[in-house]
């Protein structure tokens, strides 16, 4: 109940608003895996361990792909 009622308050300057935080938000997630991604290919290379390397940089490409997509997504 409260939520239609919010939805139904929330002019189109609000909305968008909210929807840029959320975009915000979800690119510095992205960021932030990046780096871990990142973290986890050195671990796997001074361990001379191929999978966490590909895990690794599995990790950087699909954190990658979020960020390009919450910063290029449509207004």
């Amino acid at each position: 109940m409260k939520f239609s009622r919010w939805r139904e308050g929330a002019g189109p300057e609000r909305r968008k608003l909210i929807w840029t935080k959320l975009r915000v938000l979800l690119a510095a997630i992205g960021t932030l895996t990046a780096v871990a991604g990142i973290a986890v290919s050195v671990n796997g290379l001074l361990e001379f361990n191929k999978v966490k390397v590909a895990v690794g940089v599995a990790i950087i490409v699909v954190s990658t792909v979020l960020y390009i997509a919450m910063l290029s997504g449509s207004d």
